[in-house]
């Protein structure tokens, strides 16, 4: 029972810390751009060594789901003008902040010893495929 609410904490913090970007953006247009590589660190170590007793796969989604929870607020409200530059903008500091989220999933991949190496390394190429299809998907979102 401590393991749910204990998980109920830290996803609740990583989405209000989602949503309080999402709101910066669009009050402070430029910030919430620009705070996008620490949200998405902050997310994602929330998610992988806040968490307990959650399978890879689903660390997996939920990795994304808070990757692209922030990229679609920022490119949908944040305020500012939606042109190409301010699109490559977006998108260079997605990426800064997507490294950083990859070697932290690494990391929790090689620290917790819950799952098999199998599904480790298809938790991991998941979550690289689920960012690429957002990226391929959503790169024009906004414009």
């Amino acid at each position: 029972m401590i393991n749910i609410k204990n998980n109920i904490l830290w996803l609740g913090l990583a989405m209000l810390i989602v949503i309080t970007n999402g709101l910066v953006g669009h009050f402070y247009p430029p910030n919430g751009i620009f705070f996008t590589p620490v949200v998405l660190i902050s997310t994602t170590f929330f998610v992988c060594f806040g968490t307990k007793k959650i399978r890879f796969i689903y660390l997996s989604f939920l990795t994304y789901f808070f990757v692209a929870f922030n990229d679609i607020l920022v490119k949908l409200y944040t305020g500012g003008t939606h042109d190409i530059e301010g699109q490559h903008w977006i998108h260079l500091l997605l990426i800064i902040g997507l490294i950083p989220v990859l070697l932290i999933f690494f990391a929790s991949l090689l620290k917790k010893s819950q799952d098999t190496l199998l599904h480790k390394i298809f938790s991991f190429i998941l979550l690289i495929l689920l960012i690429v299809l957002h990226l391929k998907l959503f790169k024009n979102l906004g414009v």
